[in-house]
């Protein structure tokens, strides 16, 4: 049997050409495929990242960082507390039949619900630094501070059990306890380090520029994923 050379090698040739052809779509279907993949992953993540959880589950999750320290969720559920019922009565005032409309308005360029979120994360940043350094310098609270912290935890307290708002929590009577007496230091501490540093106790207040500027010269860092997951306005309150 004869073969014609230039027959064989044109058809070579051309299946080299078919096959690599070939290869280049099925690379650019299995590219394409990956892309695709990924960016489905990314965003599904993303989505199950920002999904509102109830408060109650996400107790051991940190919401930031202090100076090594880290505030829990839980210790940071009496600020919710408070700030929620603070913004509720203005709430009230504005539209006592929809109280969930207020929280949803739009001032100063931020909703008001974001507002009172970014506020009370920046109070339990204060409050946590403050208490570090109540720390360093021994300070504690006298016998009729004590007393005083005792009565705020029982009306607080009190407070949250009336429409069982420690239940959407998740938190106990101590862990009240807790958060309050470091609250209550922290203040103490404040009034000590404003008078170091010949400044008014208003000045080291959470969103003052002399705390920005005493702040900026500590470590600190806010995890914007946990912070996203906080639902303000329909944590505690049913509107």
């Amino acid at each position: 049997m004869s073969y014609d050379l230039k027959s064989v090698t044109n058809n070579i040739t051309l299946w080299r050409k078919t096959f690599w052809n070939s290869m280049k779509k099925f690379s650019k279907i299995w590219i394409f495929t990956i892309i695709i993949f990924v960016l489905t992953m990314v965003l599904f993540k993303d989505h199950e990242n920002k999904q509102i959880k109830p408060y109650n589950e996400m107790l051991d999750e940190v919401l930031a960082v202090v100076e090594n320290e880290t505030i829990t969720l839980r210790e940071f559920a009496v600020y919710v507390a408070h700030e929620e019922a603070e913004v509720h009565e203005q709430a009230l005032a504005y539209d006592p039949k929809n109280t969930k409309k207020y929280w949803g308005l739009h001032t100063n360029g931020q909703f008001i619900k974001v507002a009172a979120r970014n506020a009370t994360v920046s109070m339990a940043v204060h409050d946590e630094l403050f208490y570090q350094l109540a720390m360093e310098k021994n300070l504690t609270l006298t016998e009729q501070e004590e007393q005083m912290l005792a009565n705020d935890v029982m009306d607080f307290w009190a407070d949250l059990t009336e429409d069982g708002k420690e239940q959407k929590l998740g938190i106990s009577k101590e862990d009240v306890e807790q958060a309050l007496q470091k609250i209550a230091i922290a203040e103490k501490a404040q009034a000590v380090y404003a008078k170091l540093n010949n400044v008014k106790y208003e000045d080291y207040h959470f969103e003052g520029e002399e705390f920005s500027e005493f702040l900026s010269q500590y470590d600190y860092k806010v995890d914007e994923k946990i912070v996203d997951k906080l639902d303000f306005g329909d944590i505690t309150l049913s509107h």
